[in-house]
């Protein structure tokens, strides 16, 4: 075949793809649904507050975590999660295994850990159980949480987490530590 008649046979095929690719309906995101249970009659006012927050602001936070993170939850096949408000370490749990959320946070704690956790599903087929993705989940959890709620709700969660101690500070002194240039005086937006 003469190298004209291939190279238009190439166009046509490569302008046929575009063409269907742009005349397919776009699908529209799967809504990731959380459903919020008490573990007893003491945590019922927490979970109706985590179900308020995640009817008011579900879609800005789904949407804060996939762009930052460049992931969707329809993509691992959670959408919806099973929630359970306690008093004790919050959890991610994994597809079907629930969260697990403390109840007697504030609510910008509240907000700033349902995000965390959520962001550990959404990254979960990246890491095996035994890993600590912690540092990993941090590089792009503070774009989330600024794009969701601005920069001092972020930097007031960082420091939140940090005081948690255990892997937090480190983890989060090396994501951030990698987010900006050192400037002229050193130092990150904290110091």
């Amino acid at each position: 075949m003469p190298r004209k008649l291939a190279l238009g046979c190439i166009t046509s095929v490569c302008l046929a793809c575009t063409m269907a690719r742009h005349s397919v309906p776009r699908v529209a995101p799967t809504r990731l649904q959380l459903m919020f249970r008490p573990e007893t009659e003491a945590f019922r006012a927490a979970a109706k507050e985590y179900d308020s927050l995640w009817a008011n602001d579900g879609a800005r936070i789904t949407h804060a975590l996939e762009t930052a993170a460049r992931l969707r939850f329809a993509d691992i096949g959670d959408t919806v999660t099973r929630v359970i408000v306690f008093e004790g370490v919050s959890s991610s749990g994994y597809h079907d295994k629930p969260m697990r959320m403390r109840g007697s946070y504030p609510l910008a704690t509240k907000k700033a850990t349902l995000m965390h956790e959520l962001g550990h599903r959404l990254e979960s087929e990246l890491f095996g159980a035994s890993e600590n993705d912690h540092p990993f989940l941090f590089l792009w959890l503070y774009s989330a949480w600024v794009e969701a709620y601005g920069d001092d709700f972020a930097k007031e969660q960082v420091a939140v987490e940090k005081r948690r101690g255990g892997v937090y500070p480190a983890a989060w002194d090396a994501a951030l530590a990698l987010r900006w240039p050192i400037g002229p005086r050193g130092g990150t937006p904290f110091d």
